[in-house]
């Protein structure tokens, strides 16, 4: 990372502000101020490793993907609902199992933030309460669901028929593994 003189000047006026504020991480922040002050530029990124960019940063797009797969499970959940067809929810697709936390950590993040942070989707049907992490890849997933989702007029999406909500349900399955 390239930090010009003055960004340099800023950065350190804030390391010191927080060294006397937590006095706690004083010392390693006066060492990441003090590379800072002496311009050792290959150790600026070392405390920062909670500080995303590149393709770790979620992108608007993602974003809007991880919630609109969030509410496609709370119109598989409120139809499955509204159908009275609750023996379904022993299926394994009509709740929403985050992401993988090896692979998918980013949406896994998002997505737990999403609940947790912003009081989103507080109501949205986990495998289990408050845990995001799928285990397993879950992306390609939900992008076949949502195919089949994105089919059905936004007026009936909440709740769907149940012609629609078994198609969106059945995507789940890789197409290679449909019987």
């Amino acid at each position: 990372m390239e930090l010009s003189k003055l960004e340099r000047y800023y950065l350190s006026n804030q390391l010191r502000i927080l060294e006397a504020l937590y006095p706690n991480e004083a010392d390693e922040l006066a060492v990441q101020r003090e590379a800072v002050e002496q311009g050792y530029s290959f150790v600026y990124d070392m405390g920062m490793d909670h500080i995303l960019d590149g393709n770790d940063a979620m992108t608007p797009e993602e974003s809007k993907e991880v919630w609109e797969v969030m509410d496609m499970f709370l119109s598989i959940d409120q139809t499955i609902q509204e159908l009275k067809l609750k023996d379904l929810h022993k299926e394994y697709f009509t709740r929403f199992r985050g992401y993988d936390g090896n692979n998918e950590s980013k949406l896994m993040g998002f997505a737990a933030f999403t609940v947790e942070r912003l009081g989103r989707f507080t109501h949205l049907p986990l495998k289990e309460e408050l845990y995001f992490n799928s285990h397993m890849p879950m992306r390609q997933i939900y992008e076949r669901m949502l195919i089949e989702w994105r089919k059905i007029d936004y007026q009936h999406r909440f709740p769907m028929r149940k012609e629609d909500l078994m198609k969106v349900l059945e995507a789940a399955a890789h197409p290679e593994s449909r019987n």
